[in-house]
C-alpha cells in the first residue's frame, strides 16, 4: 500500500512539474509570436508550396499562410495577402514573381525574382516589417513600397512615409544603409551600394493610386488606413504641388549632405598631407630650431 502511494505522489509531481514548464512565460511568448496570414484576393494562376511540402497547390482566397510558406504568380497573375485581421498590412506579389514568407511573426518576406507591392499601417511598437532580396532588405515601420528584383539589379520605389534600404555584399556584409523618403526611388546593382536618388514619374504615382482604390473596394474603407485622410494618395494639385515643394527640399538637402561630406573629406586629406611626424633633435638630418 505505501508503494502505491509513493508512485502516485511520484506520478503527481512528475505531471505537476510537466504543467509548470508548459505554462512559462516562454512558452506563452512563444505561442503569442506565431501569427498567420491569409490570402484576400487572387488573380490568374497563383500557386502555394506549404512549409516542409514539395507540391504546389492552387491559392485561394481564405488561404491561411505561415512561417516558410512560398508563393508564386504566373504571368498576367497576382495575389493580394493580409497580415491582421482588420487588413491594415498588407502585400501583392505581381506577376511573376516568387515570395517566402520569414519569421515567426511574419515580419519578412523573401523575394529571389519578381514584384511585390506593400503597404503597412499597423505593427506593433518597436516592430518593423521588410522584403529581403539577394542584395537588399528594404523596410519601414509604417508605409507604401515597391520592391522589384531582378537578375542583376533591385529597385526600390518609396509611395507613402519613408524606408530603409540596405544593401549587402556576396558575404551577407552590410555595405550601406539609406533611407528613402516618399516619392522617390533607388536602383541597387547586385552586391553594391545604392545608387542615387530619383523620383518617381507620374505613371508610377498614378498606379500606385489606382492599387490603392482597388484595394479599397475589395477590403472596404476601414482596410489600411485608406479613408484616414487619403493618406499616401496624391490628391489635389495643391497637394501635388506640396509633395513635390517637400520633395525639392529633401533632394537639395541630400545634395548638400553630399557637398559638404566630400569638403570635410578633402580638408581631412590636406591637414594629413600637412602633417609631419615629429622627430627627435638628435635624429640624423632633423635641424633643430
Amino acid at each position: 500500500m505505501k508503494k502505491y502511494f509513493f508512485m502516485a505522489a511520484v506520478t503527481a509531481i512528475f505531471g505537476i512539474s510537466l504543467m509548470s514548464a508548459a505554462l512559462t512565460p516562454q512558452a506563452f511568448a512563444a505561442k503569442e509570436t506565431e501569427k498567420t496570414a491569409k490570402v484576400t484576393f487572387v488573380q490568374g494562376d497563383v500557386k502555394v508550396q506549404k512549409s516542409g511540402a514539395t507540391a504546389w497547390n492552387a491559392a485561394k482566397a481564405g488561404l491561411v499562410l505561415s512561417d516558410g510558406d512560398a508563393i508564386k504568380t504566373a504571368k498576367t497573375s497576382a495575389v493580394e495577402i493580409s497580415f491582421d485581421k482588420n487588413n491594415k498590412n498588407m502585400v501583392r506579389l505581381e506577376e511573376e514573381s516568387t515570395a517566402i514568407l520569414r519569421g515567426k511573426s511574419l515580419n519578412r518576406i523573401e523575394l529571389p525574382v519578381g514584384r511585390i507591392r506593400s503597404l503597412v499601417k499597423s505593427l506593433k511598437k518597436e516592430s518593423s516589417f521588410d522584403i529581403k532580396t539577394p542584395t537588399v532588405v528594404a523596410g519601414a515601420r509604417g508605409s507604401g513600397w515597391d520592391v522589384i528584383a531582378s537578375d542583376k539589379r533591385d529597385n526600390i520605389k518609396a509611395f507613402e512615409d519613408e524606408i530603409f534600404v540596405q544593401s549587402y555584399d556576396q558575404q551577407g556584409k552590410l555595405i550601406k544603409e539609406i533611407f528613402v523618403r516618399e516619392g522617390w526611388e533607388v536602383l541597387v546593382d547586385r552586391f553594391q551600394s545604392p545608387g542615387e536618388l530619383i523620383e518617381l514619374t507620374d505613371r508610377d504615382r498614378n498606379d500606385w493610386n489606382s492599387w490603392r482604390d482597388d484595394l479599397g473596394s475589395r477590403l472596404g474603407p476601414g482596410a489600411t488606413g485608406i479613408n484616414d485622410n487619403m493618406t499616401g494618395k496624391f490628391g489635389s494639385v495643391q497637394d501635388i504641388q506640396d509633395r513635390l515643394d517637400e520633395q525639392e527640399d529633401f533632394k537639395d538637402q541630400v545634395f548638400e549632405t553630399e557637398d559638404i561630406r566630400k569638403v570635410e573629406d578633402r580638408v581631412e586629406n590636406d591637414n594629413r598631407l600637412d602633417q609631419k611626424p615629429s622627430e627627435p633633435c638628435n635624429s640624423p638630418g632633423f635641424v633643430c630650431p
